[in-house]
């Protein structure tokens, strides 16, 4: 799968969407066809993410680390997961652990093609067929096939899959997460307090991707910022599920005063918390001294409570 993905790739050269941020559309499938569209809520329980997937130290010691990120939304009567993970086994694991059935799903957003994101969403569809996977055009026609025909729909710009959860796609520069840069999607949610923006690796930069998120919704509060940032330095190795230990590319160096300046932007637009996680690394040191009190450290298995729709 990986290798299909990262041939898909190359073949797939996206320019920068421009976001419009009056008249978004509503979570439609980017064909026509049978594709599920996500069901209407049932779950009553407390807006919340869950970080169930990840590279951190166990907060529930019955889960199991793992490179990437998968976060649980809990939102608008819906329950949204964020990502699939990079080994079916940790991510079912993880679930099971943390009491999180599959089937309680209304949908998955995958963030980009990179395994650690990806690899996991077979165990997904086996245990829920129907569920509707809201991602990039690489991932989208990689996957989309077969049993899976009817499942993968595309984010192009913009999709509001519910009043207050949007999805929303953006290129990153050039030589971030490939030679010519790639497609990320990342969800925002509109709270009564502000923006919460959950990001997967981070690839076209958390500045830009808080900013787009602000001018395509107009609520210029940021409640919360969490998920990876790829601020990592060049040189960092991972150890791959089957024992392997490679390295992960990254072709930008950042000095600790370029953290800084990142940090002081964020901090300037008003966001109020920051969870920064996967591929931040070196920059994590930084931002928890730039934010204090704002700053909240991630461990797997956390939950935090997160405002509630305005008007609630």
């Amino acid at each position: 799968m990986r290798k299909l993905l990262i041939l898909l790739c190359c073949f797939f050269m996206a320019c920068s969407s421009e976001i419009i941020a009056q008249n978004t559309p509503t979570a439609q499938p980017a064909a026509t066809g049978t594709k599920p569209v996500m069901a209407k809520g049932t779950n009553t329980g407390s807006p919340r993410i869950t970080f169930l997937y990840g590279d951190r130290e166990l907060l529930v010691k019955t889960c199991q680390p793992a490179w990437g990120l998968v976060i649980l939304l809990e939102y608008d009567g819906r329950r949204i997961l964020f990502n699939a993970g990079g080994d079916e086994n940790v991510l079912r694991n993880n679930m099971e652990a943390l009491k999180i059935d599959p089937q309680s799903l209304d949908a998955v957003v995958i963030s980009h093609h990179h395994w650690e994101m990806v690899d996991g969403i077979g165990y997904l569809l086996r245990a829920k067929p129907s569920l509707p996977v809201y991602t990039t055009e690489v991932v989208a026609e990689g996957l989309g096939k077969g049993e899976w025909a009817q499942n993968f729909i595309n984010v192009p710009d913009l999709i509001a899959l519910t009043p207050n959860i949007l999805v929303m796609s953006l290129q990153s520069p050039r030589f971030e997460g490939g030679p010519m840069g790639l497609q990320e999607v990342h969800i925002i949610v509109k709270t009564k307090d502000g923006l919460v923006i959950l990001q997967g690796c981070g690839h076209p930069r958390i500045v830009n991707i808080m900013k787009k998120s602000i001018e395509s919704t107009g609520e210029k509060r940021v409640w919360l910022i969490a998920g990876g940032t790829r601020l990592l330095r060049p040189g960092k190795a991972v150890k791959m599920p089957d024992g392997r230990v490679e390295n992960i590319p990254q072709m930008t160096y950042y000095r600790d005063e370029d953290y800084r300046k990142i940090a002081d932007e964020l901090l300037a637009a008003g966001v109020q918390k920051i969870i920064p996680t996967h591929c931040t690394l070196d920059a994590e040191p930084i931002l928890k001294e730039k934010f204090g009190d704002k700053y909240i450290y991630q461990t797997l298995g956390m939950t935090l409570e997160i405002p509630a729709p305005a008007g609630n």
